[in-house]
């Protein structure tokens, strides 16, 4: 049975601010004690009456009236807030600040919600937005280096008594301390340290070269500012470098058996085009992502809109709560990684802030998209994105629904962003040296 419409007055009060008043009537108002009386009945022992079975007015005298009124109100308010915003056509983006009049028996109820709500998108001239498509050609020398990677990979390994040098593999330790801490557990034990700037620190490959098999030295590297570990970005470590044994590599012949070896074709050519097609493939990845990133932006760009404060603080806690499961995953708790880095969390904050901003707006710019262009997602695919997503997990019935508008929402912008690929995309593909 579909429910009579409410009473209800909505007033915009600034940037993204809606306040609505809602009146409940009499009937209402009764029907959310009589509600009320029948939950906090299976709740409360009383002689002579299994649970939920004595009368109204027992069960009243046994909780008081200010908790039946309590749970009527909470229950009442919560049901026609969400039916006010159905009917009102709005979209708030955090919980509503309530002002609630007093509930009595036989009388209308009204209440005020203020609440910030999803602004208004201006997309402009969107339909004329083209972005240039890079072809990126491969040179004959990448396609060498992905040669000289094949012969790396079918060499063996040769001992040599002499000092180790740039290309050799040398059998060792390898511990880097900061503050006399080991970076990690696993730098402990004995392995293989291929001395190639294209696999370690450029320091580390100095440092070895020039080891025999017995050395031991302890010297100082700078950490790339892009070192896997954001915390440890551009740090200064100490380096053990221990040397059991050197040995260099003996590389395949560069003919026809490296492509037997391989499994990649019989004759060299072969291997060659084998890898060209790989590089291109690679290559035109690229450029799609290149232009994808490239087109959003465009899109982001042309949006016009004012981010309520409280989606861009959203979106700030988010990034912080993916640092502290990465870091997390690393051993290390938040608190911990703004000591070492010296930082605050009202820096740590600050520095998301712009990019928080770009994402809300993109996203904002994506769901005006699939508006304007009428886009619409299937309810199977909407329920097989949520059973993914809920995987692992048990959930009540409201989060249920919460994870359906999360996967329905992903979705529809997901088929935005691809609507406008096909808008954005230039007729004639743009060429790019390498």
């Amino acid at each position: 049975m579909t429910a009579a419409p409410l009473t209800v007055n909505v007033e915009r009060t600034g940037n993204s601010q809606v306040a609505l008043r809602v009146e409940a009537t009499a009937a209402e108002v009764d029907a959310a004690i009589d509600d009320a009386l029948r939950r906090l009945a299976g709740r409360v022992r009383i002689p002579g009456f299994r649970p939920g079975k004595a009368p109204g007015p027992m069960v009243e005298r046994a909780v008081g009236w200010d908790a039946l009124r309590n749970d009527a109100v909470e229950h009442l308010v919560s049901d026609l807030y969400r039916r006010a915003v159905e009917q009102a056509g709005i979209e708030p983006v955090g919980d509503p600040q309530l002002d609630v009049g007093t509930l009595e028996r036989d009388q209308p109820l009204s209440f005020t919600a203020a609440v910030t709500v999803r602004p208004e998108v201006q997309l402009g001239d969107y339909p004329s937005l083209r972005v240039a498509q890079e072809r990126t050609p491969v040179a004959d020398a990448q396609v060498d280096e992905a040669l000289d990677e094949v012969r790396r990979s079918h060499s063996e390994l040769r001992d040599v008594q002499r000092e180790a040098r740039e290309g050799d593999v040398v059998r060792g330790t390898l511990v880097m301390r900061r503050d006399g801490e080991p970076l990690s557990a696993e730098d402990r034990g004995e392995r293989d340290i291929e001395l190639s700037r294209s696999r370690i620190i450029d320091g580390i490959v100095d440092g070895i070269a020039g080891m025999s098999a017995g050395d031991a030295r302890t010297f100082d590297v700078t950490l790339p500012d892009d070192y896997h570990r954001e915390e440890l970005g551009g740090a200064t470590v100490s380096v053990e470098a221990a040397v059991a044994s050197v040995r260099e590599r003996e590389l395949p012949p560069l003919d026809d058996s490296l492509a037997t070896r391989d499994g990649h074709g019989s004759t060299l050519e072969e291997l060659r085009a084998y890898y060209r097609e790989r590089l291109e493939a690679a290559a035109a990845e690229a450029d799609r992502e290149k232009f994808e990133a490239d087109a959003l932006k465009a899109l982001r760009d042309v949006a016009s809109v004012e981010i309520p404060e409280l989606m861009i603080e959203r979106e700030i806690e988010r990034q912080l709560a993916d640092l502290e499961y990465r870091l997390a995953a690393l051993g290390l708790p938040l608190d911990r990684y703004i000591e070492v880095t010296g930082q605050t969390l009202e820096k740590l904050r600050g520095e998301r802030r712009e990019t928080a901003v770009q994402r809300v707006k993109l996203e904002l710019a994506l769901d005006a998209l699939a508006t304007a262009e009428g886009i619409e997602v299937d309810e199977q695919q909407v329920d097989r994105e949520a059973t993914r997503l809920a995987e692992g997990q048990k959930l009540d019935a409201p989060r249920r629904r919460r994870l359906r508008d999360l996967a329905r929402r992903d979705l529809r912008r997901r088929a935005a962003a691809d609507r406008f690929f096909e808008i954005a995309r230039s007729d004639e593909p743009e060429f790019v040296q390498t």
